[in-house]
């Protein structure tokens, strides 16, 4: 495309040049191409020749235009959130993971939204590249054909976490795609409480809201927080034990720690009992308190505020794993 565009630029302006140097007006007895009648034929062959160039052009592309902006029929699904924090991709299945998985020659459809500002997605190697504003739903669709690992990014700066926007598209084939999908549909396949609780942080969207290393975001850290005692908004004292975090997560907002809003989202109904164990076992894990008995404490858990929040992507291993 380089190249065309400057043999192009070259062509226009040389032979523009060429004509100013070869043809000037010699005086005002000279009659140069403003006096001249111009040939009507001509000029009518012209003007229908470009047209009819044009009117080929467009309809030469329409037909691409449509097959690229419009996916086919039953098309497999993967709804996208973006945000300066990355990608989030949700599987029909529920399953949610923050690299793109997908089997070669199967349609895929992107419906891709962002609550923040202008993101887009673009996997050059698979030749999509669509702008995801805030307020729509962005539609792409493409169709992987060679197994592989392609990058995947977002081509336009949108705060200063822009280099978070970068992921992958694994394409795997159908055989292998069914088994990743089967693998990772479980979360405790293969994985202890704490390590399955790690995963929750990041496909419950916990990290979305708490960080792990102690710095504060819309909610506390998870860093030390199992097994220490927190004043909340309404001036009562609880303490960070098995049921305080279940009741944080089910009705977060009941009794928020001091110093942060009543902002999370509720999980009543939206999780199981298996996986709040399973992020009990792994703040354990990031406190220095996390060896001691729940409830060894005395005083009495109170609902809590944003201890878990909802809505981010965990790193899924690449090569279909």
């Amino acid at each position: 495309m380089y190249v065309v565009g400057a043999f192009a630029v070259i062509l226009v302006a040389g032979l523009a040049m060429t004509f100013v140097r070869q043809f000037p007006r010699k005086g005002d007895n000279d009659r140069g191409l403003a006096d001249a009648r111009p040939n009507t034929r001509l000029l009518a062959a012209w003007v229908l020749g470009a047209v009819g160039i044009a009117i080929y052009a467009f309809a030469a592309g329409l037909p691409g235009f449509l097959d690229a902006n419009a996916a086919p029929w039953m098309s497999y699904r993967v709804l996208v959130a973006a945000s300066q924090d990355g990608y989030k991709f949700t599987y029909p299945n529920g399953h949610i993971a923050d690299t793109l998985h997908v089997s070669i020659d199967r349609p895929v459809r992107l419906d891709a939204t962002t609550a923040d500002v202008i993101h887009t997605l673009q996997a050059p190697a698979l030749r999509l590249n669509e702008p995801v504003l805030p307020g729509r739903t962005a539609q792409a669709w493409f169709n992987a054909t060679t197994p592989g690992t392609y990058e995947l990014r977002s081509a336009i700066w949108g705060g200063d976490r822009y280099q978070d926007m970068r992921t992958a598209v694994v394409a795997h084939t159908p055989a292998d795609f069914d088994a990743w999908m089967v693998r990772v549909s479980d979360v405790f396949a293969g994985r202890t409480m704490e390590q399955a609780g790690e995963v929750l942080y990041g496909t419950k969207g916990c990290k979305t809201c708490h960080t792990i290393d102690g710095n504060k975001l819309v909610g506390p850290s998870f860093k030390n927080v199992y097994g220490h005692q927190f004043d909340t908004r309404e001036g009562v004292k609880i303490t960070a034990d098995d049921a305080y975090i279940k009741e944080s997560i089910l009705k977060p907002n009941v009794s928020v720690i001091a110093g942060f809003e009543p902002v999370m989202t509720p999980f009543e109904g939206r999780i199981t009992d298996k996986e709040i164990a399973a992020l009990t076992a792994y703040l354990r894990t990031l406190s220095d308190l996390g060896g001691k008995p729940a409830g060894a404490d005395t005083t009495k858990a109170q609902p809590a505020g944003k201890e878990v929040a909802a809505a981010a992507a965990p790193a899924a291993p690449q090569g279909g794993k």
